[in-house]
């Protein structure tokens, strides 16, 4: 046949309709083709420009890559606490009940190979992003080919992640993590390393890492692991809930095959190793020794030092919390043991110091104690009632936040205001309502009582509302507000805060006068306050621990600041005028003396009586009680805040030598009629001591003439006279119309 002839026979047969169909049917594929091929180039290169014009703009050398060295967290940290001749013995090993640091020597080969193979199956041959599954994660993200989602975070980038906890949902992380894993494999650490200490963190529940995951899950060392074993556990980390295999057996049976098919797949194992680990029988029981029951103080110790972590560098919850527990800290504590149990020993006796339940009561009724010295060390504290039985629990002197009542007065109201020198220890002021913005006459005293004209001290013994609100009106909220927060530090006060659909403000009369506050005061925070009433207007913020050291270097240290909050003349006249409170005849807190020492403190009593403080101190200590229901109940009986602080306090200071409180500044001490207020001549005949600041003594008594007794610096120890005035001795009492507070019973 021709030329001519087959080629007329080829061009016929492109000219047949089904030819043309077909031929017009691969052009338009092809278009498609290329039409695809050109947006994911496109798209590609987009995000490879966006990529590298982020890292120009944002991305520097090794800014925040982990520090791997620092997280060998194979040692137990130890709690060091001074003995009797004040040297530093051990007191506690802290031990780690959610991870066991193993190196990679120590963790089986098929346990690695398990990891790898589920979780970056090119682990060895990437540096720190696999482009493959990182480009295949986007186009499914795309174009949907998959149902399954699946990430393209490699072994390097989860160990970024979960390190940093950066876990921002924007493209910009993605990004920046992808360069940091570049860059931590580039320059700065092994693949062993990196692998080692992804296998310690790998969150698994309620463990972190392989080694606590084999005491947790099969009751064995790591290093005693079957491939089977092996296959569980990395199994478990891509859904820790799904597949724990406590909860869910089955779920995890699934996956541990698919571990086991992939390990099989990569050649990490044979066909024989394959079978018998496909048909194990898996065994789950823990073998986790349960850590002992820690004291209060030892919890306290705990959050403050982890917190201190965080904050001096930058850690999360998370791994501040792995270097305390398994960090090989060098902690040294400020607790005195013998101190602490004496504490525990008194709220542990539920018979002897605890009301009787009640048939009615759906739960008992709770207290919380903190206290301190004048130097801000924390002396004991404990959370609740009855033994203690688990660690980390809610410690309800440092954690809840309670209503003071009028424990806040001392604080809010009388402090600014003899410190401004508005009033002074004898200033006379009548029992007078104030007006309100809104016109109406508040407060009321508690159960309504009224009272005629009385000095400022009796004032504060009886617990007057009335008397407090005046002083309010020349203080104002505001100062009163600012005074309690940024010196007094009382961290729990709001200037805004919507509850209940409602906004709420602690600036105002009733917060500030007679303690109604939006949320309530912690019990470590008004022992904190009070204490400046006792050591010349100085405030130390509460610790735990002198240092903690790793190694030979100090991670952490704490010391007093003495941050001066108010004058030391002001500091006694409050000390004194406290003092009255437990020993004056009209006092909220009479009976609460502590031995021979000279005390001073203050009762606050809801109206509702719900909730109930006593914070007071002697020239030892200085402590805050609560007392009262977790759920808001009424309290029958309002005594047991007082009782359990006093109990508390006659035992840490049994055997204590004498003491007095030596902070007295310039201040004055002389005797005042009790009529006037001012300084008393001879011929006032119903007098009292009082104690002045030397820049606002009050004049000589103009009332009854006469000649003035003399006044005299308050240098050494002076007791405190007994008032002899002949006024009411009518059951003291106090409330308000709104937010009311009373006086315990």
């Amino acid at each position: 046949m021709s030329r001519s002839i087959r080629t007329a026979k080829g061009k016929s047969f492109f000219r047949k309709k089904p030819v043309r169909i077909a031929m017009r049917m691969l052009k338009a594929t092809m278009k498609c083709i290329l039409t695809i091929f050109l947006i994911g180039t496109i798209t590609v290169s987009v995000f490879g420009c966006v990529m590298a014009v982020y890292v120009v703009t944002n991305y520097k050398g090794t800014e925040g890559i982990p520090d791997l060295k620092n997280i060998n967290l194979n040692q137990s940290s130890i709690i060091y606490c001074k003995n009797d001749n004040g040297e530093f013995v051990e007191n506690q090993h802290v031990q780690g009940a959610n991870s066991i640091w193993k190196d990679l020597n120590k963790i089986p080969i098929n346990m690695q190979n398990a990891v790898i193979a589920i979780e970056d199956e090119r682990f060895r041959e990437h540096y720190g992003v696999d482009w493959k599954r990182t480009v295949s994660a986007i186009a499914n993200l795309v174009f949907k080919f998959s149902s399954h989602e699946y990430g393209g975070s490699t072994i390097t980038q989860q160990l970024i992640k979960n390190l940093t906890k950066d876990d921002d949902v924007r493209i910009s992380r993605k990004i920046r993590e992808i360069f940091r894993a570049i860059e931590m494999e580039r320059s700065s650490y092994t693949k062993d390393q990196i692998l080692e200490a992804y296998l310690n963190i790998l969150p698994l529940g309620s463990v972190s890492g392989v080694g606590a995951a084999a005491n947790y899950f099969f009751a064995k060392d790591v290093e005693d692991l079957t491939i089977a074993e092996c296959a569980v556990i990395a199994g478990i980390t891509q859904s820790p809930s799904s597949y724990n295999p406590y909860m869910h057996p089955d779920n995890i049976k699934r996956r541990q095959r698919h571990v086991l098919n992939k390990m099989y797949e990569l050649g990490f194992i044979t066909v024989d190793e394959y079978k018998q680990a496909y048909n194990q029988e898996l065994i789950f029981k823990s073998s986790m020794r349960r850590v002992d029951v820690q004291d209060y103080y030892a919890d306290l110790l705990t959050e403050q030092v982890i917190e201190d972590l965080m904050k001096t560098y930058g850690y999360s919850t998370e791994w501040a919390t792995q270097i305390y527990f398994r960090g090989g800290l060098k902690i040294y504590s400020a607790k005195d043991p013998e101190q602490q149990r004496k504490v525990e020993k008194i709220f542990e006796n539920d018979d002897k110091n605890f009301p009787k339940p009640n048939k009615n009561d759906k739960e008992d009724p709770q207290a919380g104690i903190a206290i301190i010295d004048y130097n801000g060390r924390l002396v004991a504290t404990v959370g609740g009632r009855g033994e203690k039985t688990a660690n980390r629990v809610f410690n309800r002197a440092v954690d809840a936040t309670r209503q003071p009542g009028s424990s806040i007065k001392p604080l809010a109201v009388y402090t600014p205001a003899i410190n401004l020198n508005l009033v002074n220890f004898s200033t006379i002021v009548k029992d007078n309502k104030i007006t309100l913005r809104d016109g109406s006459k508040w407060p009321n005293n508690y159960g309504k009582y009224k009272y005629g004209a009385m000095p400022i001290e009796e004032a504060l013994q009886r617990s007057l509302n009335t008397v407090p609100a005046q002083l309010m009106e020349m203080i104002t909220p505001q100062r009163s507000f600012d005074f309690v927060t940024q010196r007094l530090h009382l961290s729990t006060l709001v200037k805004s805060a919507r509850v209940n659909d409602q906004i709420s403000t602690d600036i105002d009369f009733a917060p500030m006068t007679l303690g109604g506050l939006t949320y309530g005061v912690r019990c470590i925070e008004m022992a904190a306050a009070f204490q400046v009433f006792g050591n010349g207007g100085i405030y130390n913020k509460p610790y735990t621990y002198y240092k903690v050291m790793r190694d030979d270097e100090v991670l952490l240290e704490t010391k007093p600041l003495n941050d001066k909050v108010i004058s030391e003349d002001t500091a006694y006249v409050m000390n004194r005028l406290l003092q009255r409170v437990v020993v004056g005849p009209h006092g909220t807190g009479r009976g609460q003396k502590i031995g021979s020492f000279e005390t001073f403190g203050k009762t606050g009593t809801t109206n509702d009586n719900k909730d109930v403080y006593f914070v007071g101190g002697t020239p030892y200590y200085v402590g805050a009680c609560w007392f009262g229901y977790d759920n808001n109940q009424w309290l029958r009986v309002t005594s047991y805040a007082k009782s359990l602080w006093k109990k508390s306090m006659d035992a840490l200071h049994s055997g204590l030598g004498k003491k007095t409180f030596d902070k007295k500044g310039n201040t004055i001490e002389a005797s005042y009629c009790y009529q006037t207020g001012l300084l008393a001549s001879k011929n006032c005949k119903n007098r009292a001591i009082g104690v002045y600041k030397p820049d606002n003594v009050p004049d000589l008594c103009h009332v009854h003439g006469g000649v003035s007794i003399a006044t005299k610096p308050v240098t050494s120890t002076q007791s405190t006279e007994k008032s002899t005035t002949t006024s009411s001795s009518t059951s003291s009492s106090q409330t308000s119309s709104s937010t009311t507070t009373k006086p315990e019973s």
